[in-house]
């Protein structure tokens, strides 16, 4: 299913391109890059309904407007007109390369009502902004990154995305989007205090990470090709049942107001599971009809309930610890002893005793005797370091970055955290 749905993001793509013919426009539209530094300048665009090239706001405009034009085959780019307050561009409906607006300090709207085609939409550094809209139903690329944006209209129709990208955004409390496939990544990071996220139409994504939200909504989400991260949320419940695969890592790290999660018919997870360090979620029988592991096992907290009863195989280690004193691990012993843990490292403990096990020592003890506690010290020892790796990230994450540089460094490059994850499973494999 999945690769279905790769091959036809492929073809769609291909075809989308296919059909971007460009026409045949007066000389006075066509153009490398034009540079609009007043409102006379953009007067003289008027008469072209296409435009062929790159158009460029700056300069000391207050207001600016872009009338009749309905295409642009290149870049809309508005780039430090700091005096700029309106921008309107509302009989524009197809952008072929980027929209672009960024570093507009006291910009207060921004109206592209008739828009519906664009490769990339970037808006960064928007400080006065309230207020965006579009009617959008083709879009490769969104991000919206250090605005003071209240409200995203104009996603209803837009279908397929390749990234979405919302981050510190500190008044954006809420996106509901219909998208239905994001063939790269989606990232919602940041952004307003008890913010919600709504995509009930996503039936998968090659990458999703969560920060800093109090509620999500993904009913009919099935897939996820690569890597699903919520981390640092403030989400009371989680619930995600359609769910069946996981591709690469899932995290579930730091979401300390977390009760319940729900994960019914999850089955395969191509990398690592990681719970960790979620202060109230107790019961995590939710697990219990996931069957393979494609890395490690790192599961730590206060759970009292850990049901993986169809757990067949773990190709990574196995880090599993709860100050719950009357948890069991003897199912992730006899899974250990028959080969279902496959990487070196196998630790199990609660409250009480604990085990650990290296494939190079094959030792095994209760934590009661001398030569226990020296195995549990050692276990614990790596276990320390697995957690105090994820929390001390997960810590830094909570110092909210609301830089447009960090946004774009956290749009385009791997997260921190998940790479110390990463590296805390490559560790028990």
């Amino acid at each position: 299913m999945q690769l279905n749905h790769l091959l036809l993001s492929a073809l769609i793509s291909v075809a989308s391109a296919a059909n971007t013919t460009v026409p045949d426009v007066p000389s006075s539209c066509s153009f490398t890059t034009t540079t609009a530094t007043a409102q006379s300048d953009l007067d003289k665009l008027a008469g072209c309904e296409n435009i062929v090239g790159d158009v460029v706001i700056s300069g000391s405009l207050g207001n600016a407007a872009l009338a009749n034009v309905k295409a642009i085959y290149g870049s809309f780019k508005v780039n430090n007109a700091t005096s700029l307050n309106n921008l309107a561009a509302d009989s524009l409906q197809k952008v072929t390369g980027t929209l672009a607006l960024q570093s507009l300090t006291i910009l207060t709207s921004a109206s592209f009502g008739s828009l519906e085609e664009v490769d990339t939409i970037n808006l960064i550094t928007l400080p006065a902004i309230s207020t965006f809209s579009s009617n959008l139903k083709s879009a490769n690329n969104i991000l919206i990154s250090d605005t003071s944006l209240e409200s995203i209209d104009g996603f209803s129709d837009l279908e397929e995305v390749a990234v979405f990208n919302i981050n510190n955004n500190r008044y954006l409390t809420s996106l509901k989007s219909s998208v239905k496939t994001v063939s790269d990544s989606l990232q919602f990071s940041f952004n307003g205090d008890q913010s919600s996220l709504t995509f009930d139409d996503l039936l998968w994504a090659n990458n999703i990470t969560l920060r800093d939200v109090d509620e999500v909504s993904f009913k009919k989400l099935e897939s996820v090709n690569s890597s699903l991260g919520f981390i640092n949320n403030s989400i009371s419940s989680l619930s995600v049942d359609n769910l069946k695969s996981v591709g690469q890592s899932f995290s579930i790290v730091s979401n300390d107001d977390l009760t319940s999660v729900s994960f019914a018919n999850l089955s395969t997870i191509g990398g690592a599971l990681v719970v960790a360090n979620n202060t109230n979620l107790k019961d995590l029988s939710t697990f219990k009809n996931v069957q393979t592991i494609g890395g490690a096992l790192i599961v730590t907290g206060n759970f009292t309930t850990l049901d993986m009863s169809s757990l067949k195989s773990v190709r990574g280690g196995a880090d599993i610890e709860t100050k719950a004193g009357n948890f069991s691990c003897d199912p992730f012993k006899k899974l250990q002893s028959k080969g279902g843990i496959q990487g070196d490292n196998f630790v199990c403990k609660n409250g009480a005793t604990s085990t650990s096990i290296s494939l190079t020592s094959r030792s095994s003890s209760a934590s009661q005797s001398s030569s226990s506690q020296r195995a549990s010290a050692t276990a614990s020892g790596n276990s320390s370091n697995s957690a105090s790796t994820a929390a001390s990230t997960s810590s830094a994450n909570k110092q909210k970055s609301k830089g447009a540089a960090a946004g774009l460094a956290d749009s385009f490059q791997g997260s921190s955290l998940m790479g110390a994850l990463a590296a805390v499973a490559l560790a028990l494999i």
